[in-house]
C-alpha cells in the first residue's frame, strides 16, 4: 500500500520494540548428498553396509543372493512387486531390472543410489491411498522412533516430480498389512507446502520429535551431541509426537508423487515414477526413560496459534483511508453503510499517528457512529508504531510492551463497534517475529478481535518462489486469524498503460493462487484489497476503474475463496490520485460515480457473504484460449470436467458437510459470455445463491451433465451442486 500518512515517530516507552528471537523452522535441512547424512542410523549403526560382492541387481535372484553386506536390519518387503509370470521390474527389497532397488534408500550413498520405480513398472499406474508404494526394514529389537531424515533423489536429467508428494512413516510390530502405525504423516497440498524442495536436489531433511530446547533427554547422549554438533544452535520446530510404542518393523507408505499417475509416457527416458535416494531411522530402546519436553524455548516454536473460530469473522467489505477527522459525522458514516460496507476504516488523517488524548478521545467518536449505523471498526490506535519495519529489542523490554497492548485492549474491547486493531501495512519478513508475538498477545487477551495486517503483492517479489516464501513465513511466524493482502496492477491496463478495457494479468492469477493454497493448508480465511483509485504505481499508471473494472476484481478474488473486499481507496487521498482523479469520494467530499458501481456491488456480495465464509475453496480454474499467465486448468478431482463458450474461472468449493458449490466468473472486461459447464457423475443439478436474497433459487436440472449460463462482462454466480441420491 502507498504509504498514506508519513511520520517519524517510536513511542517512548518502546523505544525499540517487541523482541522475540528468530522464528523456528518446522523442518531442518541437513545439506546435499552423501555429507549431509546424519550416519549412524539404526539400519547402518556402523555405517558399513555395501553391495554384495558382484551382484546384478537386475538379475531375477533370491532375496539371500542378492540382499546387501552388513545391514543391521533382519529383513525387508516392498510393495508393490511384480507379479508372477511378468517382467521382473522389482521382485523383491533387493531386486531391480534398472538397478534401483528399495534397500538402496539404507546404504547411505544418495549421491549414486536411489530406489526407483516407474509408474508402468509398478503395473498400477502410480501409488494411491489404497494401494501405496511401501518398503519396510524390521530391526533385530523394537525401537521407540525419534528422529528420521529424508534425502531426495538427485536425477540426472533432473525429474523432480518424482518425488514423493503424499506419505508417511509408520511402525508395526509384525510387519503384516493392516497392522501399521502412523507416526508422521506428510499430505500436502502443493510442492510450495512439501518439505521436499524443487531445488536444491539430493537434499537431506531432518525430521524429529523434539524441539531445539528439547534435545537433551529426549534422546540417547551420543544422538544428542551429534546433532547438536550438526545444527550450530540452529532452532527448530517438533515435527511429530514421540510414538507411545516401540516397534520392530518402519516403513515409508508413499501415496502420491508429484508426477501425475500414468501407465504411459510420451518420453521414453523420461517416463512417470517415483524416487527416493535415502532414509535414516534414528531411536531409543522401549526402556529409554524419557524427560519431560522442557518449556525453555521461543514462542514461536512452542506456542500453538491463537485464533478465533472463522465463523466468528464477517464477511468483510471495507476500504482503504475513511473521512478525515473534521468529516467524521453520523451523516458521513450513513453513506458509508448506505454503500454496503460493512467494516469501517479509520479517517485517513489519523493512520499511522500517535496516541494521545486527542486521538483516543476520536477513536471512541468513531467507534460510536460504527454503532449508531451498524458498522464494524478497525481502529489505529498509535501507542506502538506501524509493524513495517520493526527489529528486534532486549528481552526484558516485553513485560511493559504486554502493558503497552493490555492497555490498548482496554481502551476499545468493551465497545459492541470494535471489529480489531490495525498492526501493520506492507510488512516486511524481519518484523514477522515481533508482530507475531504482538498477533497472538492480542488474541491470548482479547480473542474476538481482529488483528489486522495487510502484506505485500507478488508483483513486488522476483521471482514467485520469493512470494510464497514470504507468505508463508507470515503464516507460520505471524500465525494470523485472517490474512489480507493487496494487489492492484491489474487495473494497469496493457498494452498501452491506462487503456480502458484491458488487464495486466502478469502476476494478478499466481498471487491469487498462492494465497488461495497457503491460507486453505493452514486452515486461516484470508481477503483482497483491491483498486479503485486512478494512481501511479512504478512507471505506470493505474486507470480509472469504471463498473466493469470493480466488477471483475471483486468476483474473480470471490472466486479463489476471499473472505472478503477492500477497496483502495474510499476517501481521495492528497497527492496520491493521478491529475486529481476521485476515489469512490471526489477531493470535495462527494459522491463520485463509482459510488454507486460499489454500491451495487456490495449488497449484491453481501447476500452472498453468509454461504462464504461457510466454504473452503478447493482450486480455481481458469477456461477458454487464452489462458492468462498463472492460470490453472481443471484438475481430475475438480467436480467441473469442461469449461465451454469462453474465457470463464470457476472457483471450486466445499462446506463442512461436503456440499459442493462452484463460483463460475466472466473473466473478459467487455464481452458477455454464454458458458457451458460440465459436471461429474455426482451432479443432477445445480441451484444459483441468490445475490438478491442470499438463498438457493429453484434447481436447475442437468442435461448430459451440462448447464447453461449467461454472464455479464466480470460477473461472477455462486451455485451449489445438488447431488443424485
Amino acid at each position: 500500500m502507498k504509504r498514506i500518512v508519513l511520520r517519524s515517530y517510536l513511542p517512548l516507552f518502546v523505544a525499540s520494540v517487541f523482541c522475540l528471537v528468530p522464528a523456528a523452522d518446522a523442518v531442518v535441512k541437513l545439506g546435499t548428498g552423501n555429507s549431509s547424512l546424519l550416519g549412524g542410523d539404526l539400519t547402518d549403526p556402523t555405517d558399513t553396509v555395501k553391495d554384495k560382492e558382484g551382484v546384478n541387481y537386475g538379475a531375477g535372484k533370491s532375496e539371500e543372493e542378492m540382499r546387501p553386506e552388513g545391514g543391521a536390519w533382519v529383513g525387508m518387503k516392498l510393495v508393490p512387486v511384480s507379479p508372477p509370470g511378468s517382467p521382473p521390474h522389482q521382485t523383491h527389497a533387493y531386486q531391480s531390472w534398472q538397478g534401483t532397488p528399495a534397500c538402496k534408500i539404507f546404504m547411505n550413498k544418495p549421491e549414486t543410489a536411489k530406489w526407483y520405480l516407474g509408474f508402468k513398472d509398478g503395473g498400477k499406474g502410480g501409488p494411491t491411498k489404497e494401494a501405496p508404494y511401501t518398503v519396510a526394514v524390521q530391526l533385530k529389537a523394537p525401537v521407540i522412533l525419534t528422529h528420521f531424515t529424508i534425502t531426495t533423489d538427485m536425477s540426472q536429467p533432473v525429474l523432480p516430480d518424482r518425488d514423493p508428494k503424499s506419505w508417511a512413516i509408520q511402525g508395526s510390530n509384525t510387519g503384516n498389512d493392516g497392522d501399521w502405525t502412523d507416526i508422521y504423516v506428510c499430505d500436502p497440498t502443493s510442492r510450495a507446502k512439501s518439505p521436499f524442495k524443487l531445488d536444491p536436489r539430493n537434499e537431506t531433511t531432518l525430521f524429529t520429535s523434539f524441539n531445539s530446547a528439547s534435545i537433551e533427554g529426549r534422546v540417547d547422549a551420543e544422538s544428542a551431541k551429534k546433532l547438536a554438533l550438526r545444527l550450530k544452535g540452529k532452532k527448530f520446530k517438533q515435527d511429530f509426537e514421540t510414538p507411545a510404542k516401540a516397534y520392530t518393523w518402519f516403513r515409508i507408505a508413499i501415496y502420491s508423487c508429484f508426477n501425475p499417475n500414468s501407465m504411459g509416457f510420451a518420453d521414453f527416458n523420461r517416463p512417470p515414477g517415483c524416487a527416493l535416494a535415502q532414509m535414516e531411522l534414528f531411536g531409543v530402546p522401549a526402556s529409554f526413560k524419557f524427560a519431560p519436553m522442557t518449556a525453555v524455548e521461543d514462542l514461536a516454536a512452542t506456542s500453538k496459534p491463537v485464533k478465533p473460530p472463522v465463523s466468528d469473522l464477517p464477511f468483510i467489505i471495507s476500504y482503504w483511508c475513511g473521512p478525515p477527522k473534521e468529516e467524521t459525522t453520523l451523516e458521513r458514516y450513513k453513506e458509508i453503510a448506505e454503500a454496503g460496507f460493512n467494516v469501517a476504516f479509520p479517517a485517513i488523517d489519523t493512520l499511522w499517528a500517535p496516541l494521545d488524548k486527542v486521538a483516543e478521545e476520536h477513536n471512541k467518536k468513531y467507534l460510536d457512529l460504527c454503532e449508531q449505523v451498524g458498522l464494524k471498526a478497525l481502529v489505529w490506535d498509535g501507542s506502538i508504531p506501524n509493524g513495517r519495519d520493526w527489529k528486534p529489542s532486549k528481552p526484558d523490554e516485553a513485560p511493559q510492551i504486554e502493558k503497552a497492548l493490555d492497555d490498548m485492549i482496554g481502551r476499545y474491547s468493551a465497545h459492541p463497534a470494535f471489529l480489531g486493531y490495525i498492526l501493520a501495512d506492507e510488512p516486511t519478513p524481519q518484523g514477522f517475529a515481533r508482530l507475531g508475538l504482538v498477533n497472538q498477545h492480542l488474541l491470548k487477551k482479547a480473542p474476538k478481535h481482529l488483528p489486522y495486517i495487510n502484506l505485500l503483492p507478488q508483483y513486488a517479489f522476483n521471482p514467485r518462489t520469493d512470494y510464497d516464501e514470504y507468505v508463508a513465513k507470515f503464516v507460520e511466524t505471524v500465525k494470523p486469524s485472517l490474512v489480507c493482502w493487496q494487489h492492484h496492477q491489474q487495473i494497469r491496463g496493457w498494452p498501452p498503460p491506462g487503456a480502458p478495457g484491458t488487464l495486466d494479468e502478469g502476476t494478478y492469477w499466481t498471487n491469487l493462487e498462492i494465497m488461495r493454497q497457503r491460507c486453505t493448508e493452514a486452515g486461516i480465511p484470508y481477503h483482497h484489497n483491491i483498486v479503485s483509485l486512478k494512481y501511479p504505481v512504478g512507471d505506470r499508471t493505474l486507470r480509472e476503474c469504471d463498473e466493469v473494472d470493480l466488477r471483475w476484481q471483486v468476483y474473480t478474488s470471490l472466486a479463489f475463496g476471499s473472505r472478503g473486499i477492500m477497496y483502495f481507496t474510499y476517501w481521495d487521498v492528497k497527492d496520491l490520485a493521478t491529475a486529481k482523479a476521485p476515489a469512490i469520494m471526489t477531493m470535495d467530499g462527494k459522491r463520485d460515480k463509482k459510488y454507486e458501481y460499489v454500491k451495487k456491488i456490495n449488497h449484491r456480495i453481501a447476500k452472498l457473504g453468509p454461504t462464504l465464509t461457510k466454504l473452503v475453496c478447493t482450486g480455481a480454474y481458469c477456461g477458454g484460449d487464452p489462458l492468462p499467465p498463472g492460470a490453472i486448468e481443471l484438475a481430475d478431482d475438480a467436480p467441473v470436467k469442461k469449461i465451454e463458450g469462453g474465457r470463464v474461472l470457476v472457483g471450486c468449493f466445499k462446506d463442512a458437510t461436503g456440499k459442493r458449490y462452484i463460483f463460475p466468473v466472466n473473466r473478459t472486461l467487455k464481452f458477455i459470455v454464454t458458458s457451458k459447464l460440465t459436471l461429474d457423475a455426482k451432479a443432477e443439478s445445480v441451484s444459483e445463491i441468490s445475490q438478491e436474497t442470499g438463498e438457493p433459487l429453484e434447481p436447475a436440472p442437468l442435461t448430459d451433465g451440462m448447464f447453461q449460463l449467461k454472464l455479464q462482462p466480470g460477473e461472477g454466480q455462486l451455485f451449489l451442486i445438488n447431488e443424485k441420491k
